[in-house]
């Protein structure tokens, strides 16, 4: 599954809140279990921004429901019309993307 429009999760603002975080921490030490060893674990802001967005699409339903309702009420009622058109169209744009 790809990705593409992240726009209405709010991602600009999370990942700038996550760089913040992370230039506030960077350089930071935890101390080793012997005493006198250190280590320095850095994550980039690309990677928090890459796990929130696979929290969020985890959390979301994988049925839209109140579509799938739509779209059962007009096959009933028989007004369901498709486009061939924007169907072709969609299903090549999806081929070259891949």
């Amino acid at each position: 599954m790809k990705i593409t429009d992240v726009q209405g999760l709010e991602v600009e603002q999370l990942q700038a809140k996550q760089a913040e975080k992370v230039s506030k921490t960077q350089g930071q030490q935890v101390q080793g279990k012997t005493g006198g060893e250190t280590d320095v674990i850095q994550l980039s802001p690309q990677s928090r921004l890459m796990q929130k967005a696979g929290e969020v699409v985890y959390q979301a339903p994988e049925v839209r429901a109140d579509k799938v309702a739509t779209v059962q009420d007009s096959v009933a009622q028989g007004t369901y019309q498709v486009d061939s058109r924007k169907v072709a169209s969609k299903l090549i744009t999806e081929m070259l993307q891949e």
